[in-house]
């Protein structure tokens, strides 16, 4: 019994292990094994506690993983918006230059358009007022075309640039009206009576009719605005509308580009 008590003091002191001691009767046995069990079942908690720090542990590392991959996505999106943010910064300060450039040609073209206006419309009164002297053929050509300058001028949603390119091309028109021959059929009237002709202007100098036997001839007097009798120019009046009418080899003309003359 001593020597039982001994080895035990030992062993709660450490000194030494349980496995050492030996059987040393039925009293010794019996105070042994319940310190045995004992040892037994702290190991086993022990191990039980390991294993399940070396879980959670495992776990961690997994979340760990998740963790620092989101990290460097966030990251990786910071990045982006933050660039983007520069780049926007960047892009409205573009805009506004552009704005303010947008709002100064706007400002100058309402200052173009507050004086170019007034000056389209005069000059269209001019060209429709040049028309009313035109010869009458000339007139009748301009007359569409005045007409249809006229309402774009009086367009609301007709733009400056409209405007203006349609009275520079009635403009050209106009003025290369007075560089052509040309003849036509037209009804003309002479004495109150209504005769069916052909006419032949020569730019702006002089507009000429034959009637369709050929044997009547007359010229426009702007003066008088009526067609005067020029039977002695029937003949040149005819080869000329040939020469026109491609009927004919070019040749000398001689038709009067003054006031006719009376012949005795």
């Amino acid at each position: 019994m001593i020597y039982c008590r001994f080895f035990r003091f030992l062993f709660y002191f450490g000194v030494i292990p349980a496995v050492l001691f030996f059987p040393c009767g039925a009293g010794c046995e019996s105070e042994v094994q319940p310190s045995a069990l004992k040892v037994k079942a702290n190991a086993e908690a022990s191990v039980e506690i390991r294993r399940l720090n070396q879980k959670h542990v495992d776990a961690w590392a997994d979340e760990e993983e998740k963790l620092l991959s989101e990290i460097s996505s966030l990251e990786k999106d910071l990045d982006t918006l933050k660039w983007k943010r520069q780049k926007t910064d960047t892009y409205l300060l573009d805009l506004e230059r552009k704005m303010a450039a947008l709002n100064e040609g706007s400002r100058a073209a309402k200052e173009i358009q507050d004086e170019l206006e007034p000056f389209l419309e005069k000059t269209l009164q001019d060209l429709e007022a040049f028309s009313e002297n035109e010869l009458p053929s000339l007139r009748e050509l301009q007359a569409p075309g005045l007409q249809a300058t006229e309402a774009l001028q009086n367009d609301a949603d007709a733009d400056m640039v409209r405007k203006t390119r349609g009275l520079l091309e009635i403009l050209m028109r106009a003025v290369e009206y007075g560089y052509f021959v040309e003849p036509d059929q037209t009804d003309i009237v002479i004495d109150e009576k209504v005769i069916r002709v052909k006419r032949i202007s020569v730019g702006r100098l002089g507009l000429f009719a034959l009637s369709a036997d050929g044997d009547q001839a007359w010229k426009w007097q702007p003066e008088g605005q009526r067609y005067e009798p020029i039977p002695h120019f029937a003949d040149a009046i005819r080869e000329a509308i040939q020469i026109c009418e491609q009927r004919r080899l070019v040749e000398l003309v001689e038709l009067p580009m003054g006031p006719p003359v009376s012949q005795l």
